[in-house]
């Protein structure tokens, strides 16, 4: 396909989508810019892809590939959601569509299963499969908080809602978390170095604080004495969200593999766009609320452990 036919049909595709989610949105969300904002996503990047110089077109194609098979995992998640009546499964989900994409990627990268490509898909399919394993116990059971809600709230529009709210919002916050991944894959120089090492030791860091935080926590909850208690022990003692700050750590592991591509100091979007969203956009700050309305000692553990950035024991006072 040539690069007019791959704009032309982008933004076809784009305007359609945006307009479809913008159509579907209620009029009683009071989150409407965060949706004004992801719908305008597809669009850009079709922009960009316009204007992407020609060394950097065939890592812009797959960028806006990685889009399209985005687009039909998310739906075809959604399909199953609406079958079984419970769109938590978007939680499983989204590991999934993430090292799909790593994959897909790396089916196509351009220095073929080099070690520099072979590594960065293997830790992306680590954390995968951890992370689907971590939410497959209690998703797959019964609709999880706050898809349950949700369904509540809105009623019949809930089954057209939910696939924009859910699924095509959270396939867009992936396309974005998902660029560091494409460029890492697409650089040419595919021997393993230096800088992937430091890349590794970042990404272990961050999956350490990812997966140890929810075993800890997880740990916690199975303990029938912690019952109505807050969890302050472990990982949690230096920072209120271990896990988050796990996720957006291992982003800018990401970013530091996709530093191996003439281009790749455009995947910074991808890091500061994960550290934003888990810490201070979305993920931090909705769980902050739902706690403080449910646990009365949360003011006092708030005062006392840094919100998102870890405070080390021997950097304490």
């Amino acid at each position: 396909m040539s690069n007019h036919m791959w704009m032309g049909y982008g933004f076809i595709a784009a305007v359609t989508l945006a307009f479809a989610w913008l159509t579907a949105m209620p009029r009683n969300i009071s989150a409407k810019r965060w949706h004004y904002a992801h719908a305008a996503i597809p669009l850009a990047a079709v922009l960009a892809f316009a204007v992407t110089p020609l060394a950097a077109r065939a890592t812009a194609q797959m960028f806006l590939s990685c889009g399209i098979l985005i687009l039909a995992l998310v739906t075809l998640s959604w399909m199953v959601g609406q079958t079984l009546r419970n769109h938590s499964i978007m939680d499983i989900a989204y590991p999934i569509i993430i090292a799909s994409v790593a994959g897909y990627a790396l089916a196509h990268s351009a220095s073929g299963l080099s070690a520099h490509a072979v590594t960065l898909f293997a830790l992306v399919a680590l954390w995968a499969a951890r992370l689907i394993a971590h939410t497959a116990s209690t998703n797959f059971q019964v609709e999880q908080e706050p898809y349950a809600s949700l369904r509540r709230r809105f009623g019949a529009h809930w089954p057209i809602w939910s696939f924009f709210s859910v699924y095509v919002l959270q396939g867009t916050i992936l396309w974005m978390w998902c660029l560091s991944i494409v460029l890492g894959m697409s650089a040419t120089q595919g021997s393993f170095s230096v800088l992937d090492g430091y890349a590794v030791l970042v990404w272990l860091t961050g999956f350490s604080f990812q997966a140890v935080g929810d075993w800890q926590l997880r740990r916690f909850k199975l303990d029938p004495a912690n019952a109505g208690k807050l969890m302050q022990q472990g990982l949690w003692a230096l920072t209120r969200h271990p896990n988050y700050f796990g996720e957006a750590l291992m982003a800018w592991a990401y970013f530091l593999f996709a530093l191996q591509h003439s281009w790749g100091w455009a995947g910074l979007i991808s890091p500061l766009y994960v550290t934003w969203f888990m810490g201070f956009g979305s993920a931090a700050p909705g769980n902050e609320r739902h706690m403080r309305k449910t646990r009365p000692e949360y003011e006092a553990y708030a005062a006392r452990v840094p919100k998102f950035w870890p405070r080390l024991p021997f950097l304490r006072r």
